[in-house]
């Protein structure tokens, strides 16, 4: 039976290349991981989403990646434990993209990533930095999130939290952005390259 780490390489691998996920192709491969049809539907909505971060996925989930020590990774085997935790996962990304238009301005059709600049040209939209089990979420002035919001962005949403569910993937191309970039919360904003070269020192460009 096709497991969750199948479903991640085969839509990843798809994404990464710039080929967008059918709901047929998810379906297809779900079907046997979510056998309830309302799982399935959820589950299928947010696989075929252009904004849905599915490299990053696949890294944490089939590859281990951790990009905060501190971050346990959360599964080390292919299980229906897994296949709950990443329906989990795709429940609130689903949610949270509903409700994005009343926060920011994000097209259905996804980003491109010519379209993306990283913050004063150091940042190369690894998504690094935001693979973590949470954050303070502490919104900047003047803007007040929906209440779960706050618990997603402190982690206390997911038990274990991949990486942040504002994670955004571009849609033609293995890069990240946060969703939320013009109202993300302080302690994001705080993050700058000094940050990014302790955390990565191989990473960005070197400073002059």
């Amino acid at each position: 039976m096709a497991g969750v780490f199948h479903l991640l390489e085969r839509l990843a691998r798809q994404r990464d290349q710039g080929r967008a996920v059918t709901a047929d192709q998810a379906a297809r491969l779900g079907a046997a991981l979510w056998p309830r049809a309302a799982e399935l539907d959820q589950a299928v909505a947010a696989l075929a989403d252009p904004c849905l971060a599915l490299g990053m996925l696949r890294r944490v989930l089939v590859e281990g990646f951790r990009g905060n020590p501190g971050n346990r990774r959360p599964r080390d085997r292919d299980d229906p434990r897994l296949a709950r935790d990443l329906l989990d996962f795709l429940r609130l990304f689903g949610r949270i993209r509903r409700d994005l238009p009343a926060y920011v301005d994000l097209p259905p059709e996804g980003v491109a990533a010519a379209s993306l600049h990283g913050d004063g040209d150091w940042c190369d939209l690894c998504g690094q930095c935001c693979v973590l089990g949470g954050t303070v979420p502490t919104s900047p002035a003047g803007v007040d999130y929906p209440a779960y919001w706050y618990h997603a962005i402190a982690g206390q949403s997911l038990y274990p939290q991949p990486f942040c569910p504002f994670l955004f993937q571009t849609n033609d191309a293995p890069l990240f952005f946060c969703s939320i970039h013009a109202i993300k919360p302080l302690a994001c904003a705080r993050f700058d390259r000094a940050d990014c070269r302790r955390g990565a020192p191989f990473r960005g460009p070197a400073e002059h």
